[in-house]
């Protein structure tokens, strides 16, 4: 079958600005052109989905009607990343074993973080700001909040500082046990071949659909043969692909 993998839209409840800055509409037109173009059988959102360190899945379903029924009324996946760690519904991970035995394991990848990798470190963090979340319905304390949020970014490194190599030595390791490894959490589109107890292993990286873009990885689960998505707002209209690799 073939899958689309998008991670990171960060949809929040901001009226203007935010990370998100997608057209309810437009987003849902456009997947639904990528389903058809590629006759996609499911839609994955690998991690930060939704902003839940900043607004409640209420505050955001509430800004984001459209949005949540057409999620309600498909078969998509949802894993969680550090940002919607908060989010009942989402998995850990999400693996796929084809017909010849590969497995795909696919995963948001925060966990290749300090603060992320930690049994204590995530428990520390969900009941934290799960806290400061709940008071931040005072006006001043939600502007404490929201900066307390911008500090805890900037420690973890926003997505241009982000060290590669550090992922790419994380999705290795799991190559011991899968055939294809899908991250995001970078922001970065990535694809990277290896070969393990010579069989070919593919680490890829879905990049970002926020802030205007459109990125993410349309994969063959029987062939792993793939496409590399980047568009932006802009060209939505129009389907700029790497040609499929295997």
């Amino acid at each position: 079958m073939k899958i689309l993998i998008i991670s990171d839209l960060h949809i929040d409840a901001c009226d203007r600005l935010g990370t998100f800055r997608w057209n309810q509409e437009d987003l849902i037109k456009h997947l639904e052109k990528m389903r058809e173009f590629y006759n996609l059988e499911k839609i994955i959102f690998n991690g930060d989905t939704f902003e839940l360190l900043k607004y409640t899945q209420e505050e955001i379903s509430g800004a984001n009607k459209m949005l949540m029924d057409y999620f309600r009324d498909r078969n998509f996946v949802f894993i969680n990343g550090n940002h919607d760690l908060l989010n009942i519904n989402g998995l850990e991970f999400y693996r796929i074993t084809n017909s010849s035995g590969q497995v795909i394991h696919i995963e948001h990848g925060h966990n290749a973080d300090w603060f992320n990798g930690s049994a204590m470190g995530r428990a520390i963090s969900k009941f934290g700001f799960s806290m400061l979340r709940m008071f931040s319905g005072f006006d001043l304390l939600r502007k404490v909040y929201f900066g307390i949020v911008a500090v805890e970014e900037s420690l973890s490194t926003m997505p241009r500082k982000y060290n590669t190599l550090k992922y790419l030595t994380y999705a290795l390791n799991l190559l011991k046990d899968n055939d294809v490894v899908i991250l995001a959490h970078t922001h970065k589109l990535e694809s990277h071949h290896t070969y393990y107890l010579n069989k070919k292993k593919r680490y890829l990286n879905c990049g970002s659909c926020s802030l205007g873009r459109f990125q993410g990885i349309v994969l063959d689960t029987e062939t792993l043969r793939y496409d590399l998505i980047k568009e932006t707002v802009e060209s939505v209209n129009k389907l700029y692909v790497i040609p499929m690799v295997g």
